[in-house]
């Protein structure tokens, strides 16, 4: 009878083990509901800025570069400089009763075949025994254009046998043209005028060791000086005048 009983039992337990494993899962539940955002925070307080740092020590000079090219000459210049030039030294008073000296160089000649006659010639004339030269020449203070540089200084000298020892000075005449004469304190006055041998208010006119040769491209050289009464120049003072010419001049070949 027990075993009866115990048969009976087990049976009973694996009739209930079969039928729960033949249960069916359950369906999902409903997602819940998201929770509302939290409150943003308070703003951190600004900190303070802290105070600039002293500048540094300067550092040392860099090496010194390497000098830059040479330009070039504007187109021209070597040819306009190249027949010689007439300085010219002045020492007098400005019109504001100022004392001054200026010293300056007029180098340039113009290229134009037409102006040769006027600017840059000798004509020899054989008187006899003598032998008499016309010079005729202008130098610019800076290239001449006809236009905007009208700055000059120009000569017209007749020499009797010039370097001989019965050399004569018979005439001359120049003329200094549009030159302004520019003080150390930027205040200028202008002389546009001409001082000839034989002119008012000119004395003491001088040209001394003269030289020409003409067997070496007609080359003329002398220093001259002479004195300008007050009336008859821009500085409304006694202007004394010197300087040195050293110049190349050309002699038209006749046909």
């Amino acid at each position: 009878m027990k075993n009866s009983i115990l048969i009976k039992c087990t049976l009973l337990i694996l009739c209930i083990s079969f039928n729960s494993c033949l249960v069916q899962d359950g369906e999902d539940g409903l997602d819940g509901i998201d929770g509302k955002n939290g409150i943003d925070g308070i703003d951190g307080i600004d900190g303070i800025n802290g105070q600039d740092g002293q500048d540094g020590a300067p550092g040392a000079t860099g090496p010194q570069g390497d000098p830059g090219n040479d330009g070039q000459d504007g187109a021209g210049l070597d040819q306009m400089a190249q027949y010689g030039s007439i300085t010219m030294n002045l020492n007098g008073t400005r019109p504001d009763d100022m004392a001054f000296t200026d010293n300056t160089e007029f180098r340039f000649l113009g290229l134009d075949g037409e102006d040769f006659v006027d600017y840059n010639i000798v004509v020899p004339t054989v008187m006899g025994v003598d032998t008499q030269y016309f010079f005729n020449f202008r130098r610019f203070l800076t290239a001449p254009d006809g236009t905007y540089n009208p700055t000059y200084f120009d000569w017209e000298v007749t020499i009797t046998n010039p370097g001989e020892a019965t050399e004569t000075v018979d005439l001359v005449e120049t003329t200094l043209n549009n030159y302004g004469v520019i003080g150390e304190d930027n205040k200028y006055f202008l002389l546009d005028e001409g001082y000839d041998s034989d002119g008012v208010g000119i004395s003491n006119m001088q040209l001394i060791n003269i030289t020409y040769e003409s067997e070496n491209g007609n080359h003329l050289s002398f220093s001259y000086s002479f004195t300008v009464d007050a009336a008859n120049n821009g500085s409304g003072n006694e202007l004394n005048v010197s300087g040195e010419v050293d110049v190349y001049l050309f002699e038209l070949i006749e046909p």
